[in-house]
C-alpha cells in the first residue's frame, strides 16, 4: 500500500470507522455515499455532454456522408463542428477516468485493512500460547481474541474479510472460497515491502478491551509463535520495483507462515512432537529439525474458532453468493438505463457502440471480483452501484423535464 490515494481512502476509512465506533457497515456506507457524490459532478457535466451531441448527431452524420472518401477532412470538420457546438468527448469520458483509479485504490485499501485484521487475529490468538493455563491473564487474551473474531460477522457472511462465497475451487485468476478464516495461501503471498508499510505494524493498534500493543511487539509475538519470520521493519531485497508493494513477490525480510520452524517452537505451540532427528555433516551428531510449518500452527491455531476451518473434510460456508450477484445486478441495470438513453436520444456514434458493450462486460467484470475479493469490497461495489443506478434516474429525470420545459417556452 504505497501508492498515495490508497494510503489516503484507508485513512479515510480508518478515521470513519473509529468515528461509527468500529462500524463496518456504517463505514464503508458512509465512504461509499461520499465519494459517489464527488462523481455526480462529472457525471451531470456527461449528461449535459450527451444532449449536445444528441443536437449535433445529425449535422456528423451530414459529415459522414459527404467526407465518406476523404477520412482527414472528415475528422477536421468533426472536430471543427464539436468545438463550435461546445462539445467534449473528453468530459463524456470522466466518470469512467475516475471509476477506474477509484476502483483499484479501494480493493487495495480493503486488502490492506483485511490483512491488518487477520494479523491482528493471528496476533491475538497466538498470545494465549505464552501464557499459564487457567490463568486470568490468559483466559482475559482468549477473549479479546473471540471479541476480535465475533466482530468480523457482517450481515449474512461469517468473516468480511472473505468473500462472500460457498464454492470451493479456483478459476484463472480468481479465488473462489467459502472457507470462514483466510486461507494460508493468502497470508504466505503478502511480501517483504507491504509488511514493513504495514500501518498496523507501524503504529501498533488498541484491542477492543483498550489494551495499547505497539507493532514490534506484535511482530515478535509472531516471530516466537513460529508465524512469522524476519526481523522487525526489513522490507527485503526486491530489486528494481520493490517500492511497488502489489507488484513485488520477495520475502527475503518479512514473513508469514515460514515454512521451516523452530523445533521448540513448534512443540511449544502444537502441543505434540514434531521434531525428527538429522545428522549434521560436520559435527556427526544428531540436531533435531522440524516438520512443522508456520501453516500448521496457524491452521492449529485457528480451529479454535467456531465453524472456521474444515474438519469433516468440507469447506464451511462464508456466505450465499448475494453480494457478487446485487453487485453485477446494479452494474447491469445503470449502463442499461444509459443505454437506453442514448438510443433514446438517437445516439449512434462509436461512444454508444463501446456503452452497448459494457453493459455486458461490467456486470460479469463485477460478479467475478466481488466473488474473489472480500465482502467489505463487495459491499462497497454494491452499495456504489446502487448509488449509481438511483443518482442517474433522478439526474435523467431532471434533465428530461428540462428539456420539456424548454420546448414548453420556445413553443
Amino acid at each position: 500500500m504505497t501508492f498515495f490515494l490508497t494510503r489516503w481512502f484507508y485513512a479515510l476509512m480508518q478515521f470513519i470507522y473509529g468515528l461509527f465506533n468500529n462500524d463496518y457497515f456504517l463505514t464503508i456506507l458512509v465512504v461509499t455515499i461520499l465519494l459517489r457524490i464527488v462523481q455526480i459532478f462529472p457525471d451531470i457535466s456527461n449528461r449535459k455532454t450527451q444532449i449536445k451531441m444528441a443536437v449535433v448527431q445529425p449535422k456528423i452524420q451530414a459529415l459522414q456522408k459527404k467526407y465518406a472518401d476523404d477520412p482527414q477532412k472528415l475528422r477536421l470538420e468533426q472536430s471543427k463542428l464539436m468545438k463550435e457546438q461546445g462539445v467534449s468527448t473528453f468530459s463524456s469520458c470522466l466518470p469512467m477516468l475516475l471509476t477506474i483509479p477509484l476502483f483499484f485504490c479501494f480493493l487495495s485499501a480493503f486488502r490492506t485493512w483485511g490483512n491488518e485484521d487477520t494479523i491482528t487475529l493471528m496476533y491475538e490468538t497466538a498470545i494465549t500460547q505464552t501464557m499459564d493455563e487457567g490463568s486470568a491473564e490468559r483466559a482475559y487474551a482468549e477473549e479479546t481474541a473471540m471479541d476480535t473474531f465475533k466482530s468480523f460477522k457482517f450481515l449474512w457472511t461469517q468473516n468480511i474479510w472473505q468473500p462472500d462465497c460457498f464454492i470451493d475451487g479456483s478459476f484463472l485468476i480468481f479465488r473462489f472460497d467459502g472457507e470462514v478464516i483466510t486461507r494460508p495461501a493468502t497470508l504466505s503471498m503478502i511480501n517483504s515491502v507491504s509488511l514493513a508499510n504495514m500501518p498496523l505494524l507501524q503504529n501498533g493498534y488498541t484491542d477492543s478491551r483498550g489494551r495499547t500493543v505497539s507493532g514490534e511487539e506484535i511482530w515478535q509475538t509472531l516471530v516466537d509463535s513460529g508465524l512469522a519470520a524476519g526481523t522487525y521493519g526489513d522490507a527485503g531485497n526486491a530489486g528494481g520495483c520493490s517500492a511497488c508493494s502489489s507488484c513485488s513477490t520477495d520475502r527475503s525480510g518479512m514473513m508469514l507462515l515460514p515454512a521451516e520452524v523452530d523445533p521448540a517452537i513448534a512443540d511449544k505451540m502444537l502441543g505434540e512432537q514434531t521434531a525428527v532427528a538429522s545428522i549434521d555433516p560436520v559435527t556427526g551428531e544428531d540436531t533435531p529439525q522440524s516438520t512443522a510449518t508456520g501453516t500448521d500452527i496457524y491452521k492449529s491455531l485457528m480451529q479454535r474458532y467456531p465453524d472456521a476451518i474444515s474438519k469433516d473434510g468440507r469447506t464451511p460456508a462464508n456466505g450465499f453468493l448475494i453480494m457478487p450477484l446485487f453487485a453485477a445486478l446494479f452494474q447491469f441495470l445503470s449502463m442499461f438505463i444509459t443505454n437506453r438513453r442514448n438510443k433514446k436520444n438517437g445516439q449512434q456514434d462509436q461512444q454508444a457502440k463501446q456503452m452497448n458493450s459494457m453493459m455486458y462486460f461490467m456486470p460479469i467484470f463485477s460478479f467475478l471480483i466481488c466473488l474473489s475479493s472480500t465482502t467489505a469490497f463487495a459491499f462497497y461495489w454494491t452499495i456504489s452501484g446502487a448509488f449509481q443506478l438511483i443518482s442517474s434516474i433522478i439526474i435523467n429525470a431532471v434533465f428530461d423535464r428540462k428539456k420539456k420545459d424548454d420546448v414548453e417556452v420556445s413553443a
